[in-house]
């Protein structure tokens, strides 16, 4: 943290040569440069907040921001796929500890693997919906998920104050479990025979058949509006538009 703290504004690192940059920043603190070196190379994505004028309004936060986190050949194979099956728009929902992952790396197949945090009901694959409010369910929002894991609660017929000192570090360890913030994406994914739909519940096997368009940021209670379906054409109408101004722009 105190590493993080002495590095100055990518705005002030601009305005001075890179070598001098260093100097000051070795100065400030060792490790200062080698961890912005890490964050800038280990960095995949591209994510830029939305202006006001420029945001979702149907999502009900300030915090919009553009994620495109595809490296290129990703997005070329998706591309490709899309002139030829088309796309749609669904959203994913995951707890806060696995956003630093997604934004990053982009999106994965979980599935079986250290990464999953809920079941694979539907098989192997990347869980999308095209209703807000399921995805608000797996980032945490409910009240049902914020509540302690089933893991971590006491054993059948013991008390809550009989948890072991184990079991309470195990609570406090966790990393970023915050209950005041929550994280939800926007994708985009190829309509082909690839996409499962088990009602309202997407499943794509395929990596390079889903890519993330935006996300969106909700602290200190805010709640979403869980009404949201992305193929209602009004809906689906306003994240074109909004997708077509930042490619204009880009």
């Amino acid at each position: 943290m105190k590493a993080l703290d002495s590095i100055t504004s990518i705005r002030e690192m601009t305005q001075a040569p890179y070598l001098e940059i260093k100097k000051q920043m070795d100065k400030q603190d060792p490790l200062a440069h080698p961890l912005l070196q890490w964050v800038i190379s280990s960095n995949r994505s591209h994510i830029v907040k939305l202006p006001v004028n420029r945001q979702l309004k149907f999502m009900h936060t300030p915090h919009q921001f553009l994620l495109l986190s595809s490296p290129p050949a990703k997005e070329s194979n998706f591309r490709a796929a899309k002139n030829l099956y088309g796309s749609t728009f669904a959203f994913h929902g995951s707890h806060i500890e696995n956003w630093h992952s997604i934004l990053r790396n982009g999106l994965v197949v979980a599935s079986n693997t250290r990464l999953q945090l809920h079941g694979a009901m539907f098989g192997s694959g990347i869980y999308l919906s095209p209703l807000s409010s399921i995805s608000f369910g797996y980032s945490g929002m409910n009240k049902k998920q914020q509540k302690v894991s089933a893991k971590d609660e006491p054993a059948s017929g013991s008390k809550g104050s009989n948890i072991s000192q184990s079991q309470k570090k195990g609570q406090q360890s966790q990393f970023l479990q915050s209950r005041n913030l929550k994280c939800i994406a926007l994708c985009e994914v190829i309509t082909s025979s690839d996409l499962h739909k088990h009602g309202e519940i997407w499943v794509v096997p395929n990596t390079d058949h889903v890519c993330t368009r935006f996300f969106f940021v909700y602290e200190d209670g805010q709640v979403g509006d869980t009404s949201i379906n992305t193929q209602e054409p009004s809906i689906h109408k306003e994240i074109l538009r909004v997708i077509g101004n930042q490619t204009a722009t880009g």
